[in-house]
């Protein structure tokens, strides 16, 4: 599998955890990049913008992988500007 696709929920927070680690952990196993889907999102807390990083974090450290956002909602486009994530941990593009 060349990419693995986690389509982020409507409300991504810390409540999400969880299921984002595991979500990432099979991404890590079987994937070369992963695209995080924001076109549903609405709202991202500061637990949201973390579990990013840190997997950006890991992939750079172990796995020299890549975090694509594709398709992120105006509200989640600037949120991430506003957390230089995309500067710092995220590729921004549209996967085909």
């Amino acid at each position: 599998m060349d990419i693995k696709r986690i389509t982020l929920p409507e409300t991504f927070s810390f409540e999400h955890h969880e299921w984002f680690r595991d979500e990432c952990k099979q991404a890590l196993r079987y994937a070369r990049k992963i695209e995080l889907v924001c076109d549903r999102v609405k709202f991202l807390d500061s637990a949201a913008l973390g579990m990013i990083a840190m997997l950006q974090k890991s992939l750079n450290e172990h796995h020299s992988k890549e975090i694509v956002v594709s398709e992120p909602t105006a509200y989640c486009d600037e949120i991430l500007s506003l957390a230089n994530m995309y500067e710092k941990y995220v590729v921004r593009d549209v996967i085909a």
